[in-house]
């Protein structure tokens, strides 16, 4: 049996690591506070101003938060991008527990486990925006952590026992509000303390409490889907951090909480030989040198995933937009409303453009086009397109009982797309389309044309 005690790191090797990580995060904020908002950023701005237990695109977590910090006052992107870089802290903290109990007896395994985690490509690109990525991976390994020492034996009295369950519990419940899989964490817990320790004193109270919790966490989001047809895990809109490999959509959240959790238990086996050391030495380096590049050339950072430097000039296209939407009124006296061609758009958009149309009380500022898939939560928001207004009394045609309120009207649809790309939904639903002005405006580092046109007579789309 062996009696060693767990050994502790020397004083000087974890002031290192220490400084390391503040550095590294002092680096993360200066180049993530130094880009502009992105699609995915105002997006989840948007669905924080409408707060529910849900989103077609993914949990309430980080909308929810926003929503608060906006009660508390804090807005705009110099505040919001501190949010991701500050969540590698706990996220580190979090595989330092892990490799403590992976390796006990050797110290340094600890410390090039966080070192390794930081290095992470994965990481570091989630951690210069905010799309909940570094929130829900950070939330995942702390509850992995909570959910090991719950399931460790303790000898001492029941009410420590039922403490540290209750603590997993209360990490499961906030952790499934951001990563909602993440409850299949308290089986686990299960099994490993059975197959470890068996039936021998099990904290039957404790478990109980635990799965409470969880189930109370659950609610919102069962609630939601439940009103909503599961709309949210039929995979009809892309993730708050979803990105693309190939054909398949994967959290990046998830992936950066799986890969930092494997770390402790690559670092471990590396010490068992030579040729093993080298090679994650090779990997640590090339980590490295992707991570470095990453923070000094945002740039670099492929399209699919989401990016610090944001989309600027769009001060520019709101003035324009604004300018035209006073000028140009129709014969009715009516101004026209906004459409944009994405509800990234829309949401980069309605950010800084506040419109209140009386025809659909709480809609967005800038609406998102209309479609016939539910891609985003602009599809269950007050929509131009929604029949909410009385029809015509027509003797000859009596079925149409109820017609958009923006039937007649004039609108201004913003996009990228050349005057060839206009889609069905904007062409065959007005009368006329016709270009009214184009600004440049950069677009994650690339040169990008925003394109207003003005429709004219909105007539609904046929069918």
């Amino acid at each position: 049996m062996n009696t060693k005690k767990p050994t502790s790191i020397r004083p000087s090797q974890g002031i290192m690591l220490g400084g390391a990580i503040l550095a590294l995060t002092a680096l993360r904020i200066t180049v993530a506070t130094g880009g502009a908002l992105n699609e995915g950023e105002a997006l989840l701005s948007v669905c924080a101003s409408h707060p529910t237990g849900g989103y077609v695109e993914g949990p309430a977590g980080t909308p929810l938060l926003l929503s608060f910090l906006h009660f508390l006052g804090v807005s705009g992107i110099s505040f919001l991008r501190w949010i991701s870089p500050l969540a590698a802290l706990p996220l580190s903290w979090g595989v330092w527990s892990i490799a403590r109990r992976v390796a006990p007896h050797r110290p340094a395994v600890a410390l090039w486990s966080v070192l390794g985690a930081n290095l992470l490509p994965p990481l570091n690109i989630a951690s210069l925006t905010l799309n909940g990525a570094m929130l829900s991976a950070a939330l995942i390994l702390l509850t992995v952590v909570a959910g090991w020492h719950a399931s460790e034996p303790r000898s001492k009295t029941d009410k420590m026992s039922f403490a540290a369950w209750a603590l997993f519990g209360i990490t499961l419940a906030i952790a499934t509000l951001f990563y909602q899989p993440v409850g299949l964490l308290l089986p686990v817990a299960l099994v490993f303390r059975f197959t470890n320790h068996g039936m021998k004193a099990f904290p039957w109270k404790g478990i109980v409490a635990a799965t409470l919790l969880l189930l109370l966490g659950w609610v919102p989001s069962l609630a939601w889907n439940a009103r909503h047809d599961w709309i949210q895990w039929s995979g009809v809109a892309t993730g708050f951090d979803s990105f693309h490999l190939g054909g398949f959509s994967l959290s990046q959240g998830l992936l950066i909480a799986l890969t930092s959790l494997l770390i402790p238990f690559l670092i471990r086996w590396a010490y068992s030989g030579t040729t093993l050391r080298v090679l994650v030495v090779i990997l640590g380096g090339i980590m490295a040198t992707v991570s470095t590049l990453i923070l000094l050339c945002p740039s670099l950072i492929p399209p699919s995933l989401s990016s610090p430097l944001g989309v600027h000039g769009l001060g520019d296209v709101a003035t324009s937009a604004i300018t035209l939407r006073d000028t140009r009124i129709d014969s009715s006296k009516q101004k026209p409303f906004l459409i944009a061609s994405t509800p990234g758009i829309a949401a980069l958009l309605g950010d800084r453009i506040r419109i209140e149309y009386p025809e659909r009380p709480g809609s967005p500022s800038v609406f998102a086009v209309e479609s016939p898939s539910l891609n985003s939560s602009y599809a269950l928001w007050p929509g131009y397109a929604d029949a909410v207004a009385a029809g015509v009394k027509d003797p000859l045609y009596t079925e149409e009982k109820s017609v958009s309120p923006f039937l007649g009207h004039n609108a201004l649809y913003i996009t990228t797309e050349s005057k060839e790309e206009l889609p069905q939904t904007i062409t065959g639903a007005f009368a006329a389309v016709g270009l009214l002005k184009e600004l440049p405006v950069t677009w994650n580092g690339r040169a990008v044309i925003i394109r207003i046109y003005q429709c004219e007579n909105y007539r609904t789309l046929s069918l």
